[in-house]
């Protein structure tokens, strides 16, 4: 449950919770089953969270809305808010990455080249990479572990 401390109808603080009372009200003991009766003896107020409001994440994010009083209830909903073009440049840039590195774990000759000790490596392409074709094949994998390695220090 969540509360608030107003006054009349003005919201002072939201949320506000049982420490913050206490808080507020050092000399005074208040029993650990307090009622919302009671409460709202103090100007705290019970406020009911409405249902969210469907949004875009890549171009939206949802923030905590301030209480209104809608006789006799107090009610908060979830505010949308546009991201600015830098939030969305930094959303795109964090999906790319883990896309990328999605992709790496999905790749099981990257994996395991990511994963050999060095010796493995020289041992594999000393026994593996006799022609143009198959040097080809392993510095394909090289810069596919390169390139997803450089994306997640570089970015």
């Amino acid at each position: 449950m969540q509360y608030a401390k107003v006054t009349g109808t003005t919201v002072n603080q939201f949320p506000y919770t049982f420490r913050d009372l206490k808080n507020d009200n050092p000399g005074v003991s208040f029993p650990d089953d307090i009622t919302v009766i009671t409460l709202s003896d103090w100007g705290v107020v019970e406020v009911t969270q409405l249902a969210d409001p469907s949004f875009d994440p890549a171009t939206q994010r949802i923030e905590q809305g301030v209480p209104v009083f809608n006789d006799p209830n107090w009610e908060v909903i979830q505010v949308i808010t546009a991201l600015t073009q830098q939030e969305q440049d930094a959303i795109a840039v964090r999906t790319a990455r883990q896309e990328d590195i999605a992709a790496m774990k999905a790749d099981a000759e990257v994996l395991a080249l990511l994963k050999a000790r060095p010796s493995a490596i020289n041992n594999y392409i000393d026994n593996n990479v006799t022609n143009l074709a198959e040097a080809k094949t392993v510095l394909k994998i090289l810069a596919r572990a390169v390139a997803v390695l450089a994306h997640t220090t570089i970015n």
